[in-house]
């Protein structure tokens, strides 16, 4: 099946305007939710905005995913109403574990047999060390040397700690497709955990 977004009706179908699985239109939809979903979340959850920000990353991508798979069914809902209760799903779950961040390694081993961890590992952490980008390095100071967005924000040479926060999110979602991508090339699929 062949998803299509309207963007004047912010509604998925299956003719229409813009691809919602090709890249600009993920970027486009991506943008378009984040501001509302964060919002709803921090007013709904008292979280903060870099937990809300990582579930709002994390229920995205479930959804491209559910879209992708076939497992979304057009509904009578929006497909922002769809994605608050992908989010509503990880908050709650959150709130039963209540445990740490995951580092890169612990996100994929979650993700994928043990068959195919070392792979994806091997691939993720080739991902981050490639070239001197100010992504890679990011992702490192806050996945492997743990450091704060107010200590990364200092040694990048932002100004706050939300600069930070929103490139290392950025950031984040670049290296989440990309890891993918790269993935699917291997022949190593997986979906994300609900």
């Amino acid at each position: 099946m062949h998803f299509v977004f309207d963007w004047k009706k912010r509604k998925v179908h299956q003719s229409g305007c813009r691809d919602i699985l090709s890249k600009e239109g993920i970027e486009e939809l991506y943008r378009l939710y984040r501001a509302r979903f964060m919002g709803y979340m921090q007013k709904r959850y008292q979280l903060g905005e870099e937990e809300i920000s990582d579930i709002y990353h994390d229920s995205f991508l479930l959804m491209i995913d559910n879209i992708r798979t076939g497992k979304y069914q057009q509904q009578d809902a929006s497909l922002f109403t769809y994605l608050l209760g992908i989010g509503k799903n990880r908050v709650l779950k959150k709130f039963q574990k209540e445990t740490e961040r995951p580092l890169v390694a612990g996100w994929l081993s979650e993700l994928l047999p043990d068959t195919d961890w070392k792979n994806a590992l091997e691939e993720a952490s080739r991902l981050v060390n490639e070239g001197e980008s100010v992504c890679n390095q990011i992702l490192q100071l806050f996945y492997w040397e743990r450091l704060s967005m107010s200590a990364i924000a200092e040694r990048m040479g932002y100004q706050s700690a939300s600069v930070a926060k929103s490139k290392k999110n950025s950031c984040m979602r670049r290296f989440s497709f990309e890891l993918k991508r790269r993935l699917e090339g291997m022949g190593i699929y997986y979906k994300l955990k609900k």
